[in-house]
């Protein structure tokens, strides 16, 4: 459980700086056009690096901050239905929806089941 909270940290610190620090280059990649890069994409990057910060919290202690993993598995829900329809504006190409899957919905299933077992601790504890 904990190697995995500190994965998604890793993880998220990589894709995080990476799109604050080069937003243009990833939003042609993933909308595979040339068009202006929207200024919420480096707000996207900063969002990333918020989420490094929780799964980090959560992987010192998943049973005490089991509601942080659940809230990293909604805020991976929630941001791929907004960059869908926000970004991508609903024309998926192949590296829209690899984007898609590997950033945020392969972590889902991953992080609910995180979620499942460290609440189960945090009932078998005082």
């Amino acid at each position: 459980m904990r190697g995995f909270l500190l994965a998604a940290a890793a993880y998220n610190i990589l894709w995080g700086v990476f799109i604050g620090w080069f937003p243009e280059t990833f939003f042609h990649w993933v909308t595979e056009t040339v068009c202006e890069t929207p200024s919420v994409i480096t707000w996207q990057g900063r969002g990333v690096l918020l989420m490094a910060v929780i799964y980090l919290t959560c992987a010192i202690h998943p049973g005490k901050y089991w509601f942080l993993i659940l809230f990293g598995s909604i805020t991976k829900i929630a941001g791929a239905i907004w960059f869908y329809f926000a970004i991508l504006e609903t024309e998926v190409g192949k590296r829209g929806a690899f984007h898609l899957l590997m950033n945020d919905l392969i972590w889902v299933p991953l992080l609910l089941w995180i979620t499942y077992q460290a609440y189960q601790y945090k009932k078998l504890k005082p």
